[in-house]
């Protein structure tokens, strides 16, 4: 568990661009201070720190490093620990991180620190999306918006630690999403579509494979439930065994994570 200590100033100013959210961090390790926007990543279970920044910047020892698999395969990723991260108003001290080539991997849309559920799941965040700001939240307040319950990798042993699963039903057939702030496209199982998908060439990178233009299948006005609430968003068709919602599932609400009740709280 991470040791956490606390500032008077919680608050921190959300920056949206190309689909994604990013906040001011502070990466603190040895005597080095950093403050670098970072991506807000609901579909990381742990953060990441970018290599070059980790080692050049940050003090990391290259021959220190720890390896570990990730995404539930046999690929292996550099991990350590960073002595502490600072996040709206909260210092986590000791905090576990991978470390990735993610300049070389997102090349202009790499972030060099992500904000992943090993932070986020300590407590709850209130998200602004009139005033552009992200902020702790009271996890025992009670809820007044539109309230989804969410599952995770205790329900479904399937699926990454710490994933928000929301069920859902497709075509009268029942499915997965996992809500992921760091995924550009939304993506539905294969499947699930009526219709021919429509085929488009799009970016497309990992946390193991570099940006690089594909060919994708499009899947346009999808109707899709969670609980008694229709959406209807476009999808690119995913090989995965759960799909993923990103930010625009929102439709600009601002919302509350409550990892204490995995409760997702629209406002």
């Amino acid at each position: 568990m991470l040791a956490v200590s606390f500032a008077a100033k919680a608050q921190s100013k959300l920056i949206f661009k190309d689909k994604f959210m990013y906040t001011d961090v502070q990466v603190f390790n040895e005597t080095k201070r950093h403050s670098i926007p970072s991506l807000i990543d609901t579909g990381c279970s742990l953060c990441i720190i970018d290599s070059i920044f980790a080692i050049d910047s940050c003090g990391i020892k290259e021959d220190e490093l720890q390896t570990i698999p990730v995404n539930q395969t046999k690929d292996k990723i550099s991990s350590a620990f960073i002595d502490s991260i600072f996040f709206c108003g909260k210092t986590y001290h000791k905090v576990y991180c991978l470390v990735a080539d993610l300049t070389g991997h997102y090349q202009k849309y790499a972030p060099k620190f992500i904000v992943g559920a090993n932070i986020l799941r300590s407590g709850a965040w209130k998200f602004d999306m009139e005033k552009n700001i992200v902020e702790p939240y009271d996890s025992n307040n009670k809820a007044k918006g539109i309230i989804y319950k969410w599952k995770n990798h205790e329900d479904y042993p399937d699926v990454a630690i710490d994933y928000i699963i929301l069920d859902s039903k497709v075509n009268g057939k029942k499915t997965r999403f996992a809500f992921d702030t760091g995924c550009r496209n939304n993506k539905l199982q294969r499947g699930l579509y009526v219709g021919k998908p429509e085929l488009i060439q799009k970016e497309t990178a990992n946390i193991v494979n570099k940006l690089s233009i594909k060919t994708a299948e499009l899947c346009r006005n999808v109707t899709f439930k969670i609980g008694k609430d229709e959406y209807t968003l476009d999808f690119i068709i995913g090989n995965g065994n759960i799909g993923l919602l990103n930010i625009e599932f929102l439709q600009g609400h601002s919302f509350i994570l409550n990892y204490k009740k995995q409760i997702l709280e629209l406002l």
